[in-house]
């Protein structure tokens, strides 16, 4: 797997001759972009393994085609790999476009992870490693380097990737120490078969991450699903059955370092991976990567570290749960996983015993603080006070959506449209008012929704003309609507959701009484009093169900997160039904506070601790 770090100015320097190498060819060969990248890459490693009196032992056929036409002189200052084998992965980001990287699961991993999971698998002195998706050779070059210096070792690769072999068997030649083997392979390790006739004593791994419809389910999964007699199911992602075939090559106590996205955390088929590492490993334990920092820098995801052993975990084994803050050193992130060692400024640790974890629940609950998680048992689903349903898709938004000027322009009739919310940012704070809604319309913003229920008039036909004529009526939804310009019907909500965000999850009171489109989620309260909306608003706005809210979510990269209608149904929220006049009335006046404060511009902090403090103490009353 790849790597990703910061570049220091002598690589730079190598990455920009590189860059203009790439150009030079593409004049010269007027080849497509993909080949390209990698035909330039492959051209800098020849070089290089020329200047280490080396050959490049694995073929791409394409490639070496257009090698005979290539230029004779690499005007690219290759001697920096010799101190600096990072640099090969550098290039290889900077060369290979982000597309092929993605269509073949490559990934991005930081050098200071990989550092940290070859520390962990060394504190055992393996004398056989593996990494079945070796790449560049990230995993196995830390391997090298953390390594006790008088420990022979063995070191085996396996990769599809020809020219990342070639890379990857450079860097650890430039690395190795002696008594180190090296086995490289390309071939595909899903299915290698009876390759190994001495099993592994530790496997590290960041494996190809691809969905379900990126691969040969029948050629990798049935084999799978045939051993361990389990079904998986359609959806389940290509690194799952790198976690299952790994365990087929360990032998009996071996050490496995693996990072992968944290989807399998929460979705509906992680159910199955989560099942497998408790039936048939010792689980040490997860790390969970801060969501505010992206570690695969080009995939819409976040990342876990799952530490494990192949074997039955003893009675009363306790697995540590580490979710960091900002990245502590080797050494203090070892004394977390080996000893617990505590550092709350970098990471929380909650340790939870093995047989207690249950593979349907959502994993993600044991990283959330814990003097939160004790209040979950006195929550309600969100489902149990609420209808939740997405907002209104149109198909076409560009067609749909009206400013007060094209209603003007094509004189459609009142009757036929009706006030909307079209994105996000036409609604920031934590209500919405009429008046909010007439300033976007007097602004001649889009905050019109075409609202067809019943036989269009002279003036609305001419416009569903002009809709036919731009293709409005063959995109996926409007063609499967029946007339192509109706809307599905959806009544204005009390409470809007955002569906995406990055610091928290906004809920609005929806005092304007409008419509949304799929920015927003709609929550209809099971109940018309004013006061109680308001006390659930104010507790799903507040820090406490932040928290709570990591259990349910989507996670994705770079802080952003996602909540599906389902997962807002299953949503932990306080019973507002059952409380009391004052308890009540103080959380809605809290919510109004809120409400203003953000209006006015002032700062937030002290009437979200207020608003958390009344949470606190009523849901300890219960």
């Amino acid at each position: 797997m790849l790597v990703f770090s910061h570049m220091q100015e002598e690589d730079v320097k190598v990455i920009e001759q590189a860059k203009k190498l790439y150009r030079c060819l593409k004049e010269e060969l007027h080849l497509n972009e993909e080949i390209l990248g990698r035909f330039t890459y492959y051209l800098i490693l020849k070089e290089l393994a020329l200047k280490l009196g080396e050959e490049l032992p694995f073929e791409d056929s394409c490639i070496k085609e257009l090698h005979k036409e290539a230029p004779l002189k690499i005007d690219v200052e290759i001697n920096r790999a010799l101190s600096n084998p990072n640099l090969l992965d550098l290039l290889y980001e900077n060369l290979v476009t982000p597309s092929y990287r993605k269509k073949f699961g490559q990934f991005l991993t930081p050098n200071y992870i990989a550092e940290f999971m070859a520390s962990w698998i060394n504190l055992y002195s393996p004398s056989r490693v593996l990494d079945p998706a070796v790449g560049s050779g990230i995993f196995l070059d830390n391997i090298i380097k953390t390594a006790a210096k008088s420990s022979p070792i063995e070191l085996w690769g396996f990769d599809i990737d020809p020219i990342l072999l070639n890379a990857c068997r450079l860097r650890l030649n430039l690395r190795r120490k002696e008594g180190t083997l090296l086995h490289l392979e390309q071939q595909d390790f899903l299915k290698i078969g009876g390759f190994f006739t001495e099993k592994m004593d530790a496997i590290i791994c960041n494996p190809p991450y691809l969905n379900f419809h990126d691969f040969d389910r029948n050629k990798l999964v049935r084999p799978i699903e045939t051993f361990y007699n389990i079904k998986l199911s359609k959806l389940t992602n290509i690194y799952v059955l790198f976690f299952m075939q790994s365990l087929l090559v360990a032998r009996k106590g071996a050490k496995l370092a693996f990072i992968t996205p944290s989807e399998f955390l929460y979705t509906g088929y992680g159910k199955e991976l989560k099942e497998f590492l408790l039936k048939h490993t010792i689980l040490d334990a997860m790390i969970l990567i801060d969501f505010q920092s992206l570690v695969f820098n080009t995939a819409l995801t976040t990342a876990i570290i799952t530490l494990f052993r192949k074997g039955v975990p003893e009675a009363g084994h306790r697995v540590r749960f580490i979710r960091i803050y900002k990245w502590p050193t080797t050494p203090e992130l070892l004394s977390a996983v080996m000893d617990g060692t505590e550092n709350p400024d970098k990471y929380q640790i909650i340790e939870v015993r093995q047989d207690e974890l249950k593979p349907e629940e959502k994993w993600l609950k044991y990283f959330i603080n814990m003097e939160y998680a004790s209040f979950l048992s006195k929550l309600i689903p969100l489902s149990q006070l609420a209808r939740i349903d997405r907002g209104i898709a149109t198909g076409f938004n560009e067609y749909f959506v009206l400013r007060k000027s094209d209603i003007d322009k094509w004189k459609i009739e009142s009757e036929f449209v009706v006030p909307v919310i079209s994105k996000a940012d036409q609604c920031k704070g934590y209500d919405f008012s009429y008046e909010d809604w007439k300033l976007l319309e007097q602004n001649d913003d889009k905050c019109y929704l075409l609202y067809v229920l019943k036989e269009p008039s002279p003036n609305l036909k001419e416009y569903i003309k002009y809709g036919e004529k731009i293709g409005a009526d063959q995109r996926y939804l409007t063609r499967h609507r029946s007339p192509w310009y109706s809307m599905e019907k959806r009544e204005p909500a009390k409470i809007l959701a955002t569906v995406f965000h990055r610091e928290r999850m906004r809920f609005v009171f929806n005092k304007a009484n409008v419509r949304n489109l799929t920015a927003f989620h709609c929550v209809y309260p099971k109940f018309d009093d004013v006061n109680m909306i308001k006390a659930l608003l104010a507790y799903l706005n507040s820090d406490l169900c932040k928290q709570i809210q990591t259990i349910k979510r989507r996670e994705y990269g770079g802080g952003l997160h996602k909540f599906e209608p389902k997962d807002l149904e299953n949503l932990p929220v306080l019973d507002v039904t059952k409380l009391d006049g004052e308890s009540l009335n103080s959380l809605a006046s809290a919510f109004e506070e809120l409400c203003t404060t953000f209006r006015q511009g002032k700062d937030e902090i002290p009437i979200k601790r207020k608003i958390n403090n009344l949470l606190k103490s009523i849901i300890l009353k219960i």
